[in-house]
């Protein structure tokens, strides 16, 4: 049992790791203070359209953080 914990700790760890994406200025090319598919498509791993919560077709400074 506590090798299987060690086992799935170390995958989410590895996870978090690499999961660091890059800051909300970074992104937001424009400078408008949302985050458009287009620019989205430039973090690897991101889904945006699991993130656009509100569905505006852009994401939020809240919602690119909550990512």
């Amino acid at each position: 049992m506590r090798k299987l914990f060690v086992m799935i700790s170390m995958m989410f760890f590895g996870i978090a790791v690499a999961q660091e994406m890059p800051a909300f200025e970074d992104v937001d090319a424009n400078g408008d203070g949302a985050i458009s598919a287009e620019e989205a498509a430039a973090v690897e791993g991101l889904d945006f359209a699991a993130k656009d919560t509100d569905q505006s077709g852009s994401l939020s400074r809240e919602e690119y953080e909550a990512a």
